[in-house]
Protein backbone atom coordinates (compact mmCIF):
# COMPACT_ATOMS: atom_id res chain seq x y z
CA UNK A 1 0.00 0.00 0.00
CA UNK A 2 0.94 3.68 -0.37
CA UNK A 3 1.38 4.14 3.38
CA UNK A 4 3.74 1.57 3.45
CA UNK A 5 6.29 4.08 1.26
CA UNK A 6 8.03 7.19 2.94
CA UNK A 7 6.93 9.53 0.16
CA UNK A 8 8.87 13.02 -0.13
CA UNK A 9 7.04 15.95 -0.98
CA UNK A 10 5.43 16.47 -4.85
CA UNK A 11 8.73 17.96 -6.05
CA UNK A 12 11.00 14.51 -4.53
CA UNK A 13 11.14 13.01 -8.45
CA UNK A 14 12.39 16.66 -9.83
CA UNK A 15 15.04 16.73 -7.00
CA UNK A 16 16.25 13.09 -7.83
CA UNK A 17 16.32 14.03 -11.15
CA UNK A 18 18.42 17.22 -10.63
CA UNK A 19 20.66 14.85 -8.68
CA UNK A 20 21.33 12.53 -12.06
CA UNK A 21 22.09 15.59 -13.97
CA UNK A 22 24.36 17.17 -11.52
CA UNK A 23 26.22 13.69 -10.69
CA UNK A 24 26.51 12.66 -14.37
CA UNK A 25 27.80 16.28 -15.30
CA UNK A 26 30.39 15.58 -12.36
CA UNK A 27 31.47 12.22 -14.11
CA UNK A 28 31.80 13.43 -17.58
CA UNK A 29 34.16 16.38 -16.04
CA UNK A 30 35.97 13.86 -14.16
CA UNK A 31 36.87 11.16 -17.39
CA UNK A 32 37.89 14.33 -18.93
CA UNK A 33 40.60 15.95 -16.09
CA UNK A 34 41.31 12.30 -15.72
CA UNK A 35 42.17 11.49 -19.39
CA UNK A 36 40.88 8.24 -18.51
CA UNK A 37 41.61 7.17 -22.18
CA UNK A 38 45.29 7.22 -21.68
CA UNK A 39 44.94 4.81 -18.69
CA UNK A 40 43.04 2.41 -21.11
CA UNK A 41 45.91 0.50 -23.42
CA UNK A 42 48.20 -0.76 -20.42
CA UNK A 43 45.14 -2.18 -18.67
CA UNK A 44 43.28 -3.63 -21.79
CA UNK A 45 47.02 -5.34 -23.06
CA UNK A 46 46.54 -7.13 -19.58
CA UNK A 47 43.59 -8.66 -19.95
CA UNK A 48 44.87 -9.61 -23.88
CA UNK A 49 47.71 -11.05 -22.54
CA UNK A 50 46.68 -12.91 -19.75
CA UNK A 51 49.39 -14.97 -16.86
CA UNK A 52 47.86 -18.24 -17.40
CA UNK A 53 48.11 -20.57 -21.16
CA UNK A 54 46.16 -18.79 -23.78
CA UNK A 55 44.45 -22.53 -24.66
CA UNK A 56 42.97 -22.39 -21.04
CA UNK A 57 41.84 -18.84 -20.70
CA UNK A 58 40.07 -18.85 -23.59
CA UNK A 59 37.93 -22.23 -22.89
CA UNK A 60 37.03 -20.65 -19.93
CA UNK A 61 35.85 -17.68 -21.98
CA UNK A 62 34.07 -19.75 -24.52
CA UNK A 63 32.30 -21.53 -21.20
CA UNK A 64 31.35 -18.46 -19.84
CA UNK A 65 29.99 -17.15 -22.76
CA UNK A 66 28.00 -20.05 -23.83
CA UNK A 67 26.77 -20.52 -20.28
CA UNK A 68 25.78 -16.59 -20.34
CA UNK A 69 24.19 -16.55 -23.50
CA UNK A 70 22.15 -19.87 -22.90
CA UNK A 71 20.44 -18.35 -19.41
CA UNK A 72 19.06 -15.76 -21.70
CA UNK A 73 18.06 -18.51 -24.13
CA UNK A 74 16.17 -20.14 -21.04
CA UNK A 75 14.75 -16.86 -19.61
CA UNK A 76 12.76 -16.46 -23.21
CA UNK A 77 11.94 -20.09 -23.14
CA UNK A 78 11.00 -21.10 -19.56
CA UNK A 79 8.28 -18.97 -19.65
CA UNK A 80 6.32 -16.43 -17.16
CA UNK A 81 8.09 -15.23 -14.56
CA UNK A 82 7.46 -14.10 -11.11
CA UNK A 83 7.93 -10.38 -10.18
CA UNK A 84 6.75 -8.11 -7.09
CA UNK A 85 6.98 -4.80 -8.66
CA UNK A 86 5.54 -1.35 -7.28
CA UNK A 87 3.22 0.25 -9.48
CA UNK A 88 4.18 3.90 -10.46
CA UNK A 89 0.14 5.23 -10.75
CA UNK A 90 -0.87 3.46 -7.52
CA UNK A 91 1.79 3.11 -5.50
CA UNK A 92 0.98 -0.39 -5.04
CA UNK A 93 3.10 -3.62 -4.58
CA UNK A 94 1.59 -6.27 -7.18
CA UNK A 95 2.84 -9.55 -8.30
CA UNK A 96 3.20 -9.58 -12.35
CA UNK A 97 4.48 -12.68 -14.61
CA UNK A 98 6.50 -11.15 -17.22
CA UNK A 99 7.66 -13.19 -20.25
CA UNK A 100 9.84 -12.61 -22.77
CA UNK A 101 12.14 -9.60 -23.01
CA UNK A 102 10.05 -8.06 -20.11
CA UNK A 103 12.30 -9.79 -17.86
CA UNK A 104 15.33 -7.77 -18.66
CA UNK A 105 14.27 -4.78 -16.55
CA UNK A 106 15.84 -6.18 -13.69
CA UNK A 107 19.58 -4.90 -12.61
CA UNK A 108 19.94 -9.14 -12.48
CA UNK A 109 19.72 -9.53 -16.13
CA UNK A 110 21.87 -6.39 -16.88
CA UNK A 111 24.25 -7.87 -14.86
CA UNK A 112 24.07 -11.28 -16.90
CA UNK A 113 24.34 -8.70 -20.00
CA UNK A 114 27.18 -7.52 -18.56
CA UNK A 115 29.19 -10.79 -18.58
CA UNK A 116 28.13 -11.46 -21.90
CA UNK A 117 29.25 -8.05 -23.29
CA UNK A 118 32.54 -8.90 -21.46
CA UNK A 119 33.93 -12.06 -22.40
CA UNK A 120 32.41 -11.63 -26.40
CA UNK A 121 34.31 -8.60 -26.46
CA UNK A 122 37.65 -10.31 -24.96
CA UNK A 123 37.14 -13.46 -27.09
CA UNK A 124 36.72 -10.57 -30.05
CA UNK A 125 40.11 -9.57 -29.16
CA UNK A 126 41.74 -13.17 -28.93
CA UNK A 127 40.46 -13.59 -32.62
CA UNK A 128 42.03 -10.53 -33.77
CA UNK A 129 45.41 -11.38 -31.86
CA UNK A 130 45.16 -14.88 -33.42
CA UNK A 131 45.04 -13.40 -36.87
CA UNK A 132 48.15 -11.05 -36.22
CA UNK A 133 45.92 -8.23 -36.14
CA UNK A 134 45.95 -5.24 -34.08
CA UNK A 135 43.18 -4.61 -32.04
CA UNK A 136 40.89 -1.51 -32.20
CA UNK A 137 41.43 1.03 -29.82
CA UNK A 138 37.32 1.18 -29.28
CA UNK A 139 37.26 -2.41 -28.68
CA UNK A 140 40.03 -2.32 -26.04
CA UNK A 141 38.11 0.83 -24.49
CA UNK A 142 34.79 -1.27 -24.64
CA UNK A 143 36.85 -4.31 -22.85
CA UNK A 144 38.00 -2.10 -20.05
CA UNK A 145 34.47 -0.56 -19.69
CA UNK A 146 32.58 -4.34 -19.20
CA UNK A 147 35.33 -5.48 -17.16
CA UNK A 148 34.88 -3.13 -14.23
CA UNK A 149 30.83 -3.05 -14.93
CA UNK A 150 30.34 -7.10 -15.01
CA UNK A 151 32.66 -7.00 -11.94
CA UNK A 152 30.83 -4.32 -9.77
CA UNK A 153 27.38 -5.48 -10.57
CA UNK A 154 28.12 -9.52 -10.56
CA UNK A 155 29.25 -8.90 -7.04
CA UNK A 156 27.06 -6.67 -6.04
CA UNK A 157 23.83 -8.47 -7.26
CA UNK A 158 25.44 -12.02 -5.88
CA UNK A 159 25.35 -9.84 -2.00
CA UNK A 160 22.10 -8.64 -2.57
CA UNK A 161 20.60 -11.79 -3.63
CA UNK A 162 22.08 -13.65 -0.73
CA UNK A 163 22.02 -11.52 2.06
CA UNK A 164 18.70 -9.23 1.44
CA UNK A 165 16.52 -11.06 -1.23
CA UNK A 166 16.80 -14.73 0.00
CA UNK A 167 16.08 -13.84 3.26
CA UNK A 168 13.21 -11.54 2.88
CA UNK A 169 11.33 -14.48 0.70
CA UNK A 170 11.75 -16.65 3.75
CA UNK A 171 10.54 -13.94 6.34
CA UNK A 172 7.63 -12.78 4.36
CA UNK A 173 6.69 -16.61 3.33
CA UNK A 174 7.08 -16.17 0.09
CA UNK A 175 8.26 -18.75 -2.30
CA UNK A 176 11.80 -18.21 -3.47
CA UNK A 177 12.05 -21.54 -5.95
CA UNK A 178 12.01 -19.62 -8.65
CA UNK A 179 15.43 -17.75 -7.73
CA UNK A 180 17.29 -21.10 -8.14
CA UNK A 181 16.35 -22.09 -12.08
CA UNK A 182 19.09 -21.93 -14.35
CA UNK A 183 19.04 -18.37 -15.75
CA UNK A 184 18.72 -17.57 -12.12
CA UNK A 185 21.42 -18.90 -11.30
CA UNK A 186 23.75 -17.69 -13.74
CA UNK A 187 22.58 -13.92 -13.20
CA UNK A 188 23.28 -14.32 -9.44
CA UNK A 189 25.78 -17.13 -8.40
CA UNK A 190 28.00 -18.17 -11.92
CA UNK A 191 28.04 -14.20 -12.98
CA UNK A 192 30.12 -13.21 -9.95
CA UNK A 193 32.68 -16.86 -9.98
CA UNK A 194 32.83 -16.25 -13.65
CA UNK A 195 34.39 -12.37 -12.94
CA UNK A 196 36.59 -14.15 -9.73
CA UNK A 197 38.12 -16.90 -12.03
CA UNK A 198 38.87 -14.58 -14.73
CA UNK A 199 40.80 -12.57 -12.13
CA UNK A 200 42.78 -15.46 -11.45
CA UNK A 201 43.66 -16.62 -14.42
CA UNK A 202 44.42 -13.16 -16.21
CA UNK A 203 45.85 -11.13 -13.22
CA UNK A 204 44.44 -7.92 -14.96
CA UNK A 205 46.17 -4.02 -14.44
CA UNK A 206 43.23 -2.57 -13.46
CA UNK A 207 43.31 1.11 -12.15
CA UNK A 208 40.81 2.57 -9.82
CA UNK A 209 39.45 5.67 -11.84
CA UNK A 210 37.77 2.88 -14.02
CA UNK A 211 35.09 2.97 -10.76
CA UNK A 212 33.88 6.07 -12.57
CA UNK A 213 32.09 3.67 -15.55
CA UNK A 214 30.68 1.99 -12.49
CA UNK A 215 29.01 4.94 -11.58
CA UNK A 216 28.38 5.81 -14.99
CA UNK A 217 26.21 2.21 -15.30
CA UNK A 218 24.53 2.87 -12.34
CA UNK A 219 23.10 6.20 -13.28
CA UNK A 220 22.17 4.83 -16.55
CA UNK A 221 20.39 1.97 -15.29
CA UNK A 222 18.31 4.43 -12.70
CA UNK A 223 17.40 6.56 -15.78
CA UNK A 224 16.26 3.57 -17.57
CA UNK A 225 14.09 1.87 -14.31
CA UNK A 226 12.34 5.94 -14.29
CA UNK A 227 11.77 6.14 -17.77
CA UNK A 228 9.98 2.97 -18.03
CA UNK A 229 8.09 3.60 -14.68
CA UNK A 230 7.20 6.74 -16.28
CA UNK A 231 6.47 5.91 -19.83
CA UNK A 232 6.46 2.47 -20.50
CA UNK A 233 5.75 -0.24 -18.42
CA UNK A 234 4.35 1.73 -15.59
CA UNK A 235 5.78 -0.27 -12.50
CA UNK A 236 9.63 -0.43 -10.68
CA UNK A 237 10.97 -3.75 -10.41
CA UNK A 238 12.55 -2.28 -6.82
CA UNK A 239 10.50 -0.33 -4.70
CA UNK A 240 13.10 1.43 -2.71
CA UNK A 241 13.96 3.38 -6.55
CA UNK A 242 10.82 5.13 -7.13
CA UNK A 243 12.01 8.72 -7.43
CA UNK A 244 9.33 10.16 -5.45
CA UNK A 245 10.46 8.38 -2.12
CA UNK A 246 11.98 10.72 0.50
CA UNK A 247 15.58 9.86 0.15
CA UNK A 248 15.33 9.06 -3.62
CA UNK A 249 18.07 11.39 -4.24
CA UNK A 250 20.52 9.48 -1.84
CA UNK A 251 19.39 5.95 -3.09
CA UNK A 252 19.90 6.45 -6.81
CA UNK A 253 23.56 7.76 -5.70
CA UNK A 254 23.80 4.78 -3.50
CA UNK A 255 23.31 2.66 -5.80
CA UNK A 256 25.56 3.82 -8.60
CA UNK A 257 28.48 4.02 -5.66
CA UNK A 258 27.85 0.49 -4.44
CA UNK A 259 28.66 -0.73 -8.04
CA UNK A 260 32.25 1.20 -8.03
CA UNK A 261 33.11 0.13 -4.59
CA UNK A 262 32.31 -3.29 -5.25
CA UNK A 263 35.11 -2.73 -8.41
CA UNK A 264 37.57 -1.04 -6.20
CA UNK A 265 37.04 -4.55 -4.09
CA UNK A 266 38.33 -6.22 -7.23
CA UNK A 267 40.96 -4.23 -8.01
CA UNK A 268 42.07 -5.17 -4.26
CA UNK A 269 42.12 -8.40 -4.65
CA UNK A 270 43.84 -8.58 -8.03
CA UNK A 271 46.55 -6.45 -6.33
CA UNK A 272 47.05 -9.13 -4.09
CA UNK A 273 47.14 -12.17 -6.77
CA UNK A 274 49.54 -10.03 -7.89
CA UNK A 275 51.86 -10.15 -5.22
CA UNK A 276 50.97 -13.83 -4.46
CA UNK A 277 48.64 -16.26 -6.21
CA UNK A 278 48.31 -18.53 -3.55
CA UNK A 279 47.18 -16.29 -1.17
CA UNK A 280 44.81 -13.50 -3.65
CA UNK A 281 43.45 -17.17 -4.46
CA UNK A 282 42.05 -17.81 -0.95
CA UNK A 283 40.96 -13.96 -0.30
CA UNK A 284 38.91 -14.47 -3.49
CA UNK A 285 37.41 -17.87 -2.93
CA UNK A 286 36.37 -16.66 0.49
CA UNK A 287 34.69 -13.67 -1.00
CA UNK A 288 32.45 -15.51 -3.46
CA UNK A 289 31.80 -18.36 -1.15
CA UNK A 290 30.12 -15.50 1.01
CA UNK A 291 27.86 -14.21 -1.36
CA UNK A 292 26.70 -17.24 -3.92
CA UNK A 293 23.80 -19.32 -2.63
CA UNK A 294 22.89 -22.21 -5.00
CA UNK A 295 20.32 -23.87 -2.88
CA UNK A 296 17.36 -22.49 -0.93
CA UNK A 297 17.20 -22.38 2.97
CA UNK A 298 13.57 -22.36 2.93
CA UNK A 299 12.72 -24.86 5.57
CA UNK A 300 9.65 -26.23 3.77
CA UNK A 301 11.66 -25.95 -0.13
CA UNK A 302 11.19 -29.60 -1.69
CA UNK A 303 14.07 -29.06 -3.99
CA UNK A 304 16.48 -25.94 -4.80
CA UNK A 305 16.36 -26.69 -8.79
Amino acid sequence: MADDFDYGSPATDRQTFAAIAIVGTVLALLFIVLDIGDLVSKSAQSLNDPHAPTVPVVSFRLLALAMGVWAVVKMFRVGAGNMVVLLHEERKLKLIHPIGIEKFVTFSSWTLLSNILYFSSVLLAAFYRMNEAPIPSLLEHFQIIMFAVACGTSFLTATVVRHIILPDFIDSQRDSQYMFQYHEQVMHNFAAIFMAIEVLLVVPTMRPEFALYCVGMGLIYVCFAYIYAYNGGGFYVYSFIDPRLRYAPFTMLALALAIAVFYLGIVLVTLVVEWNIFIGGVLMTAWVSLIVQFWSNDPNAQSSS
